[in-house]
């Protein structure tokens, strides 16, 4: 089957100010009035919160949904480079005076044909699309027929002036065209109102009619055939007798254009009652490719006596418009819906033709005169024209979007789409400027039973699918954090309030202010989204605890706090209710000798006063250096001996206090030189007596004091290179360690000098003993030397006082577990006794042996 029908231009021009309208129709003053008509109040809400009248709202100001499409992102749709020169395109937000284009990307396009129903039903559904579901509406005028779908497409047409949805689709010659998109489009249904074609008379040349003798009856095609009266009366010599209408003012079919002459055409059977000297009737037609050959055929077939003259829409609907006026006989050919039949309601009868059947109606060719004026065509269809159903078209990227839903249930009956035009006619008839949206504003209006039926309600509002939170505070490291919340799409006039949805969650949450860590949150949205509506019940994880600094006691406090308090009670929890109560304060051992406490100032006390004593000590050696007992006993390694103390004594002070890079540093180097330094000089000293004494007896053999201290240099640059080593490759930092705490649940961090081998510490005992065991082989060589000269017992017994500290304080440091105050105690306490025992010894030999002399001189 091959039906045409193309249509005259609407009104939309280059002057259309759509943007001038948007959102303009559904207003507080038509929702007050549907109010107070049906006594109801249009903010009432059900059990859930939701609006029991959600479509009887003033038109949305601000856009809800945005059609993501990435045809109309591109910045070359729908300019001029792209468009035809019949084209027009009114974006969102255009300006005043139309120059640029508009918004197209995220709008929903609606292809705007050339004809007022679909004019109508457009402007219809830019309303509901834009005021009650909250799109922003874009329209593309102009484009063939043929390309609907391809401008749904992503290619051809598609990609200049890509559409969305078409409302009215006259599929019967173009379905095989529309096909060939499907791929990316798709046949929503009917728009609910039909499309018919057929021949027309005035209702008063058949009641003229039936009052004739012998009747004839205009409303029935075979009277057409056999009525002499009837023809007479629509005589085709008196039609073009009158030149108001004939000839038209163009050439609308060009002679030999199917089988044209002088703008008619004629039936075969016209041509043979001609032959006989008799005239035929006339069919006024508007253009021969409105339902192309298909009447002529009819006529043809049946054998009918007629003329096919074309004078075109306008020239038809006057010719039809004056014949009602003046009773003149008139047959024309017209279509519905259309403006002219509500126009001149009552008026025209269709003239009724053999019954439409779907068999014969598809033997239609489209053709007719293509054998010539006045000769048979070979197009067989004999049958009344169709009832079409008008489809609606859309592009597939839409389907699934609210407005999919809306497209799918919108409909408009017969009954509806006469109503739009005759509020279309009154529109016309004054002054507004813009007809069709005022014509389908008042039908939309006046007809809210019927189209709030078409939009589905918005969903109820859920924390889930509505709802979003931020937390606040990560950024910057912050222990306290909050849960803000907000609409995924809020509101653009207020934004506490949601866009997209209605009822359920009546309100934001309130804000939720919670010490746990940002991961924390992120991973349980499940745990605190309960947290909402009820606070969770204290327990641990929300009280900590700070440890504080070392106190005059050497102890630590543990002081528990809310991790968020309440702000007017410390007390109380600001993020937890009931359950736990903050524990009691802890107190724990210290892991360094504070200085603030009094056992390290007696024990400072007590190593100034044993300071003191070696200087006094120095003080005589160097006044009584000449004496014979000092000169013998080598007054300089006395000396060193002293000054080895006062190390041993530094060291003993240097062990206290919090540790620091000096502290840790200068501790081993302390011990280290101050026991080289004493046993370095008892070994010095012994060595000259063995050189001078025994190494040979009859040779007299002189010992300088640089020898010495070359000998003795070696200890000191043994130390100096282990601590080099040492401190350049591992230095013994202040390291913070954390530890599971044994008084109290958690960890406490605790500071001390670390290095992470105890090679080093190992080369220097190593190094120590080598200078311990030198000196015991010395004091072995030199034990029979003169007593004035000997130093065997001293230095055994020094070994003996260092063995039995290392017995002290070894233990302690490595495998007994203990208090770091006590551990301080007993190593300061032994670094001072040792010291001043062997101190005491040297000084012991020196009385014994001044009193020795004394008591020979006297």
């Amino acid at each position: 089957m091959v039906i045409t029908l193309s249509f005259r231009v609407i009104h939309f021009g280059v002057d259309f100010k759509f943007e001038f309208i948007r959102r303009t129709c559904l207003d507080s003053a038509w929702v007050t009035q549907m109010e107070a008509e049906r006594v109801i109040d249009s903010q009432d809400r059900d059990l859930n919160g939701r609006l029991v009248h959600p479509f009887l709202q003033p038109a949305l100001k601000y856009p809800r949904h945005k059609v993501d499409d990435p045809r109309t992102s591109s910045g070359k749709v729908f300019t001029d480079n792209c468009m035809a020169s019949d084209e027009l395109f009114y974006g969102a937000y255009q300006d005043a005076d139309g120059k640029n284009r508009g918004e197209v990307n995220g709008t929903l396009v609606l292809d705007l044909c050339a004809w007022d129903t679909h004019a109508l039903a457009t402007m219809v559904l830019a309303i509901m699309a834009e005021e009650v579901s909250g799109y922003k509406i874009s329209i593309n005028k102009g484009g063939a027929g043929v390309d609907i779908t391809e401008r749904m497409s992503s290619v051809g047409s598609g990609k200049c002036t890509p559409t969305h949805l078409n409302v009215e689709v006259w599929t019967s010659s173009t379905l095989s065209d529309l096909r060939a998109y499907f791929n990316e489009s798709y046949q929503v249904g009917g728009v609910g109102y039909f499309g018919l074609s057929g021949v027309y008379t005035t209702h008063q040349f058949v009641l003229d009619g039936m009052k004739a003798t012998p009747p004839y009856f205009p409303d029935f095609w075979k009277h057409y055939k056999t009525s002499e009266a009837l023809i007479d009366a629509l005589n085709v010599v008196s039609f073009k007798s009158k030149s108001k209408y004939y000839p038209p003012a163009d050439t609308i079919c060009p002679d030999g254009a199917m089988g044209c002459k002088d703008n008619c055409e004629q039936t075969e059977a016209c041509a043979e009652r001609e032959s006989n000297g008799k005239d035929c009737l006339v069919l006024a037609l508007m253009v021969p490719d409105y339902d192309q050959g298909y009447f002529q055929a009819v006529f043809d077939n049946l054998d009918i006596p007629a003329y096919f003259c074309f004078i075109g829409y306008d020239g038809v609907n006057q010719f039809a418009a004056d014949a009602a006026k003046t009773g003149d006989p008139v047959l024309f050919y017209h279509y519905e819906p259309d403006l002219f039949h509500v126009t001149n309601k009552g008026k025209f009868d269709r003239v009724a033709l053999p019954r439409t059947d779907p068999e014969r109606v598809k033997l239609a060719t489209g053709d007719y005169g293509e054998h010539g004026f006045g000769v048979k065509s070979s197009n067989p269809v004999d049958v009344d024209y169709p009832s079409l159903a008008l489809s609606k078209f859309a592009a597939s990227v839409v389907k699934d979007l609210p407005i999919g839903s809306l497209f799918s249930k919108l409909t408009l009956s017969d009954t509806d789409i006469n109503a739009l035009l005759g509020e279309y006619s009154i529109a016309m008839s004054g002054t507004d400027p813009e007809p069709y949206f005022r014509a389908a504003c008042n039908w939309v209006k006046t007809n809210y039973d019927t189209w709030r039926d078409w939009h589905d309600r918005l969903p109820m509002c859920t924390f889930d699918d509505h709802i979003v939170s931020h937390v606040t505070g990560c950024e910057s490291n912050s222990s306290l954090h909050e849960i803000q919340f907000g609409w995924k799409a809020p509101n653009p006039g207020n934004i506490s309030l949601p866009n997209d949805c209605d009822g359920g969650v009546a309100a934001l949450p309130a804000t939720i202010a919670t010490s746990r860590s940002c991961e924390w949150i992120e991973a349980n949205q499940r745990t605190w989204s309960g947290w909402i509506d009820k606070k969770p019940e204290c327990d641990s994880s929300f009280y900590d605890y700070n440890v504080f600094e070392c106190d005059s006691d050497a102890y630590r406090t543990v002081k528990y706090a809310w991790k968020l308090p309440f702000a007017s009670n410390s007390l109380l929890s600001g993020e937890c209710s009931g359950g736990d109560k903050l524990p009691e304060d802890v107190r724990i051992d210290c892991e360094y000798m504070p200085t603030s406490s009094p056992t390290f100032k007696a024990l400072a006390a007590l190593a100034a006063i044993v300071a003191v004593l070696l200087a006094a000590a120095a003080a005589v050696v160097i006044k009584q250096r000449n004496a014979p007992i000092i000169r013998r006993s080598q007054y300089e390694m006395l000396l060193l001996m002293i000054c080895g103390g006062f190390f041993t004594t530094g060291a003993a002070v240097a062990y206290a206090g919090r540790p620091s890079e000096m502290l840790c540093g200068i501790r081993p180097i302390l011990v280290c030189m101050g026991f080289t330094t004493i046993f370095g000089a008892l070994v010095m000293k012994s060595l000259r007596v063995y050189r001078v004494f025994m190494k040979s007896a009859m040779k007299r053999v002189k010992v300088t004091l640089l020898t010495i201290l070359k000998f003795l240099a070696i200890f000191y640059v043994g130390d100096i290179i282990i601590f080099i080593g040492w401190y350049a490759a591992d230095f013994p930092e202040p390291t913070i360690t954390t530890e599971e705490a044994s008084e109290f649940r958690g960890t406490v961090d605790k500071i001390s000098c670390s290095s992470s081998s105890f090679i080093f510490t190992a080369l220097l005992i190593f190094w120590k003993t080598i200078l311990l065991v030198l000196g015991l082989y010395l004091s072995f060589l030199i034990r029979n030397v003169s007593v004035d000269f000997q130093e065997s017992p001293w230095i055994f017994g020094s070994v003996v006082v260092v063995l039995v500290g290392c017995v002290l304080v070894m233990p302690m440091s490595y495998l007994v577990q203990m208090r770091a105050v006590t551990y301080y105690v007993f190593l300061a306490s032994t670094l001072l006794i040792c010291t001043m025992l062997i101190m005491g010894a040297y000084s012991h030999k020196l009385l014994n042996r001044t009193y020795g002399i004394w008591r020979r001189i006297h």
